[in-house]
């Protein structure tokens, strides 16, 4: 029998919506859980939409209270979507294509959490199946370490509490104590905290019973009760602390034998490491695999590094051509497309598809139903592309919609997007050529796959590191929407443009492109392929604006009313190229699940008046440091390799909910000179001198 879990329904909380764990000690948690001994309900926790993207999803370890779960594969989510009566899906062909190009042109659907609706006293019954691992756990009581097995085991799993699910545990009953002499009583059990991982995504349970008995080939025998799996060795986890730090011993019990985990640290005890047996438990496959093991701690940083795709929701066009329609309608199930006979049924199609997220109020029924002939016909709208799309591709779109507020400032009610024309204040047309407000703006989000022990960036973004999400191709992945407001800025090129080529063959910018260069060669992984350090620096003008987006939002969460965590910045700065135009600009907004993103308390700092006040506090602000003169000196020199200059926690950093880019390629005296030996000594004037006057 094996402990299934679930996230389950999307609930109506404050600060957004839920998503709810359960299990079951079945395969199918969503249809025998009355057969449970003890009778369990299904609910054990909740994390948010987005953590299913970020910090919870697929493959990674959920810490709850008492028990800890991993999300399983898309294969099981299938049977919440089959209870809820079909999914819900994120329409949107952008995202859909980026997708296609990462993971293969199978993928046709991008898919929310599975939710359910309930009333104030329901318990939820299903959700995303998630199961417990690690499955080897430790009495708090006596020290036992065995795996939960289910009926007949060691261990039992108590979940009786429907409204709490907090409660959700495993305990062992009977325990006698350490010393086996105490009163018997129900002890918690909690998951063993050692885990086995490898490059390729694999990740196992630790081998105790093979280690403590010093297991060759992948076998073990004991002394007293010789056998791979004889039931009747006992195993104890020990743990107390030494002058050097936690010591952690596993003792047979049956034999005497005891081994310290200690062992298996350091470069030595990397040899001493098992084999890896190519286990995806969240799938429930294993493969053949040669890769070395590493040890590691349930809830490490490195366990788990997700890769998403996200991207802004915007009109590229003023009018959408059947094609373009075409790829929408891909999105939309079939028996809903079937529904529209003619094109009088087109009207009543628009206000069904608008519910789900689709918005077409503003194009003309004719070229509605000529799409809707067009995929019903099989017409290909597919471009094919089997290669990921550089972050450059994916934000152009975005960049030419804007810089032409205009363009798109007559919109649907219902729409997902508004953005108007803010006249610039006089004080700063010298630098910045555009502001909009951006009153409704939505961003979408989808999780293609995860790497464990090193980051996605740390091995070059090669897709084929990318654990799968289920067994087979996939044909869609989970997305999430999240709904916000933002505030747009837009630097003059004839400015930005000869600064940022006098900075290049500045001493600065060569100590942080050497530095950049260091700071690759360490953190890429050994496994990786050759990277280009050169091709993954940032250019000049993306330090400046990257800063000056910082600034702003810094005194965006004094003006605004928003905390600073809660306000997000995307960086729009490339030099131009044979298939682009040069961008420099950012959008700072507010995003969040549920209406809570839309406020209006961004949008009222674009007011002209407002956007004056912001940039002069910013730039007053950034012109002195609590760390200065420490702080506008730093340059990067020797071995060190940090991506930041004249840039630290007191006067530009953000919290890592708002940085694009990890608090990285920051530096002060790109906007700003900061003292009177600035230019002399390095070569670089500030971008904004001309505004401080």
């Amino acid at each position: 029998m094996s402990q299934v879990s679930g996230l389950a329904p999307h609930g109506g909380e404050p600060g957004g919506e839920l998503s709810y764990l359960a299990t079951a000690d079945v395969l199918d948690p969503f249809e025998h859980m009355d057969q449970v001994k003890p009778k369990n309900f299904g609910r054990v926790g909740s994390v948010r939409p987005t953590a299913l993207l970020y910090t919870a999803g697929i493959g990674a370890s959920v810490d709850l209270p008492h028990i800890a779960v991993m999300p399983q594969g898309l294969d099981a989510w299938e049977r919440a979507y089959a209870q809820m009566g079909g999914p819900l899906q994120v329409f949107e062909p952008r995202l859909i294509e980026a997708v296609k190009a990462q993971l293969g042109r199978q993928v046709r659907e991008l898919r929310r959490p599975p939710r359910q609706e309930l009333g104030p006293r329901e318990v939820p019954k299903l959700g995303v199946p998630a199961a417990a691992f690690p499955r080897w756990l430790r009495c708090t009581g006596c020290d036992l370490l065995a795996p939960f097995e289910g009926e007949g085991g060691p261990f039992t799993f108590f979940n009786t509490i429907g409204m709490r699910p907090d409660q959700a545990r495993f305990v062992h009953k009977q325990c006698r104590g350490r010393n086996n002499k105490g009163k018997p009583r129900d002890s918690v059990a909690v998951p063993a905290r050692y885990l086995v991982a490898c490059l390729n995504g694999h990740l196992d349970e630790f081998p105790y019973t093979a280690f403590v008995h010093r297991a060759h080939g992948g076998t073990w025998t004991c002394e007293k009760t010789p056998g791979v799996t004889n039931p009747a060795t006992k195993l104890r986890m020990l743990e107390w602390r030494s002058n050097i730090g936690p010591e952690v011993r596993i003792t047979c019990v049956t034999c005497g034998l005891t081994r310290s985990m200690r062992e298996l640290t350091g470069t030595a005890g990397a040899e001493r490491m098992p084999h890896c047996r190519g286990r995806h438990p969240h799938l429930g496959t294993f493969e053949a695999c040669d890769a070395e093991t590493k040890l590691m701690l349930l809830g490490a940083a490195n366990q788990w590094f997700p890769a998403t795709i996200s991207l802004l929701v915007v009109p590229e066009s003023k009018e959408l051509n059947v094609a373009d329609v075409a790829a929408r309608l891909q999105g939309v199930g079939a028996e809903l497309r079937a529904m529209v006979a003619s094109e009088a049924a087109v009207p009543m199609f628009k206000m069904l598809i608008l519910k789900d997220g689709l918005d077409l109020t503003d194009v003309p029924d004719p070229t509605v139903w000529e799409a809707l002939e067009l995929v019903a016909a099989g017409g290909d709208v597919d471009s094919g592309r089997t290669t990921p799309y550089s972050p450059i591709e994916l934000r152009a779109p975005e960049w030419r919609t804007l810089i032409r507020p205009a363009d798109f400032a007559r919109h649907a009610r219902e729409s997902d997007f508004r953005i108007r024309d803010v006249l610039v204040p006089p004080g700063l047309t010298p630098v910045i050529q555009t502001v909009a407000a951006v009153d409704r703006l939505k961003k979408v989000n989808a999780f293609v796959g995860f790497t464990r022990v090193d980051a996605f960036e740390r091995i070059g973004d090669a897709p084929e590191r990318l654990a799968p999400l289920a067994r087979k191709k996939p044909t869609w992945v989970p997305a999430t929407e999240d709904h916000g407001e933002g505030v747009f800025f837009r630097l003059r090129e004839d400015v930005i443009g000869p600064w940022e080529d006098a900075v290049r063959d500045s001493k600065l910018w060569d100590a942080h492109r050497e530095a950049h260069r260091r700071n690759v060669q360490r953190r890429t992984s050994t496994s990786a392929a050759p990277i280009d350090a050169d091709a993954r620096l940032e250019p000049p003008r993306y330090w400046a604006v990257h800063t000056l987006a910082h600034l702003i939002i810094r005194q965006m969460a004094l003006d605004a009313g928003y905390g600073s965590a809660s306000l997000a910045e995307r960086i729009y700065a490339w030099r131009g190229a044979d298939d682009r135009d040069p961008a420099a600009g950012f959008l700072i907004s507010t995003t969040s699940p549920d209406s809570d993103g839309t406020l209006g308390g961004l949008v009222e700092q674009s007011a002209p008046d407002a956007v004056e006040r912001l940039v002069a506090r910013s730039i007053a602000r950034a012109s002195r440091c609590s760390s200065d003169p420490v702080c506008s000196h730093r340059v990067p020199r020797g071995q060190e390799d940090f991506l930041h200059g004249a840039a630290c926690h007191f006067c530009t950093f953000l919290s890592e909910t708002s940085c694009d880019n990890a608090n990285r390629f920051l530096d002060r005296r790109l906007l700003l000179t900061l003292y009177s030996n600035q230019v002399t000594d390095l070569g670089v004037a500030g971008l904004l001198d001309g505004l401080t006057t």
